[in-house]
């Protein structure tokens, strides 16, 4: 029987030590926890991170009412204000659950609850006016390997250090660290959490928040339909794969992926970053949660090489570009899939290229059974979609399965956009 996320260890979480200032502590293991350890008085915690699907998974501490420990793996997530609860730990920590149903959507499904306390590394993190949400099963998420997200809600009183080439985050109290890197203004929603900075995409500057909780970056399909016009020359696809396919829902399937040379933020150059375009519609509700309105955000796709620091409270950031982006992002066989409640996987689109479906003999609506003998069920999403990628031109053995038979594809890898 497989280990559900949360139950067990998070490849890249096994180091059980966090470091608050300069001193070594005993951290979370990644398993329910039932200790009265108090908070530690350290105004910095650094701790290690894993990546899935792009998306960054921490060990975070919950306190019960009875004043114990209960350690779950959480989703760092700064485009989200709600803090999220999978059912099984809201049981734990002995929330009431009128009901929590079944969803698709990130706020389907849901029931509200009272933010539990919540500690990084012993460090208390804000939970004051955090609205809570608890959703169905043992996951914050289908496919994501975590019990709760960290939102932005939850950040915006310290200065936070999201480093992804050493695999570590810190937060720190105001004041308690020095900054270092290009020095970039951003607006924070002081209820939110949320930031955006200004960013330069072919000499057009636009708003776009720092999602990291995403594994690519989107902008509104304004934004991509324009470059087409102007720069016909720019790689293009159509429907999300590899890191721009989130969790499948029916508006990633037309999407617009395409290729920019150059994303500019301040003095910071980030280069071959892939975008999704979508419906304008989505960054108008998504405005809601930002000072002024977006036109989109900048996901983890484009932050694999960058030490970005946020001082929330200063309205700044800071950023130390360590590395190029890694690549083949989008070499993939070409499809755009759902991670299920249940923990299988639905084909929900399949993506084309100049005007040509990039994989034949599987429809939207097919159940992902195996890549390559890997059986998908219950696995995250990191670890599918990395099953699909590979070198242009190399096969991956597909077997999907549609009204009730199943059958088996040889699908290529092509180099999306």
């Amino acid at each position: 029987m497989r280990r559900t996320p949360g139950a067990g260890a998070v490849p890249g979480l096994v180091t059980p030590w966090l470091i608050a200032g300069s001193v070594l502590v005993a951290g979370p293991s990644g398993a329910a926890g039932s200790d009265r350890r108090p908070p530690d008085p350290a105004r910095s915690v650094t701790v290690p991170f894993a990546l899935d699907h792009n998306r960054m998974i921490v060990d975070v501490e919950f306190v019960r009412r009875d004043g114990t420990i209960r350690a779950a793996h959480a989703w760092v997530d700064t485009g989200n204000p709600v803090l999220f609860l999978a059912e099984t730990l809201a049981r734990d920590l002995g929330l009431n659950l009128p009901g929590a149903g079944t969803g698709g959507g990130p706020d389907a499904g849901t029931v509200p609850a009272p933010a539990p306390p919540m500690r990084l590394g012993g460090v208390s993190l804000a939970t004051d006016g955090v609205t809570t949400r608890i959703r169905p099963g043992p996951r914050v998420m289908p496919g994501v390997p975590a019990e709760a997200n960290l939102p932005a809600s939850a950040l915006r009183h310290g200065r936070v250090v999201f480093d992804y080439p050493a695999r570590r985050l810190t937060y720190a109290t105001a004041g308690a660290r020095r900054p270092r890197g290009v020095a970039v203004p951003c607006r924070v929603n002081a209820a939110t959490g949320l930031v955006q900075v200004a960013a330069t995409i072919a000499g057009e500057t636009v708003e776009l928040a720092i999602d990291n909780g995403s594994a690519g970056t989107w902008v509104s399909r304004r934004l991509t339909a324009a470059w087409r016009s102007r720069h016909p020359e720019w790689p293009r696809a159509t429907g999300a794969v590899g890191s721009a396919n989130f969790f499948g829902f029916p508006f990633e399937v037309g999407g617009d992926l395409v290729r920019i040379p150059m994303l500019e933020v301040g003095a910071v150059r980030l280069a071959g970053v892939g975008v999704l375009g979508v419906d304008q519609d989505l960054f108008d509700w998504y405005s809601g949660k930002t000072v002024v309105p977006v036109a989109g955000f900048i996901g983890a796709n484009a932050l694999q090489g960058v030490r970005l620091e946020v001082d929330f409270a200063r309205g700044m950031t800071y950023w130390d570009e360590r590395s190029a982006l890694p690549a083949g992002d989008f070499d993939t066989v070409g499809l755009t899939l759902r991670p299920e409640v249940g923990g299988g996987y639905t084909v929900a689109g399949v993506a084309a290229k100049d005007g040509r479906a990039a994989v034949a003999g599987v429809e939207p609506g097919d159940a992902l059974v195996s890549v390559d003998g890997f059986e998908v069920a219950h696995a995250t999403m990191g670890r599918v979609v990395a099953a699909l990628r590979g070198k242009p031109g190399a096969t991956r053995t597909l077997v999907v399965e549609r009204a009730g038979a199943r059958a088996t594809v040889v699908a290529t890898v092509v180099s999306l956009p």
